[in-house]
């Protein structure tokens, strides 16, 4: 009896920690594509890595300090990925419909953040959402939505 009661702690145990860890990876899975939208043109702008850090704290409730240091390991992250398909395989595992539309409005709103929209920027969240199976409505819903909320 005592060794069932151990194993269902364990258990509970155990899936918090999952849960912990889900989460922390779908933070950096975010966090590594948002990083590669701010990044595709060799540089990260002052405004996309503000905006980048805004979006971060307000999406997972995050403080500053913890955006930042998400941040800084996504871009650590980016050096050594080999492929968007790692990152989007994953989106495809852990993230819902709406959870898709949202992070390619938030690449959208990386995009606009430094009033320059680079062609490379849109190829790649075209690709990201290609990859994700974002419906084409939601892809062009994303890109006005991130684009009012530059102008408010």
């Amino acid at each position: 009896m005592l060794q069932q009661i151990r194993k269902l702690f364990e258990q509970i145990g155990n899936s918090a920690d999952v849960e912990t860890r889900n989460e922390k990876d779908v933070r950096m899975i975010s966090a590594a594509l948002l990083v590669e939208v701010a990044t595709v043109d060799q540089k990260l702008d002052q405004r996309e890595r503000d905006t980048l850090t805004h979006l971060l704290c307000q999406h997972y409730a995050l403080d500053v300090h913890s955006a930042a240091e998400i941040i800084d390991e996504a871009i650590d992250q980016r050096e050594h990925a080999t492929s968007l398909f790692e990152f989007t395989q994953a989106v495809n595992d852990q993230f819902t419909e709406q959870d898709k539309y949202l992070l390619v409005r938030q690449m959208w709103q990386i995009a606009f953040s430094d009033d320059v929209i680079e062609a490379f920027e849109e190829h790649l969240i075209r690709r990201v959402s290609e990859l994700i199976y974002l419906p084409h409505g939601l892809f062009t819903r994303a890109r006005a939505e991130a684009r009012d909320l530059k102008d408010n």
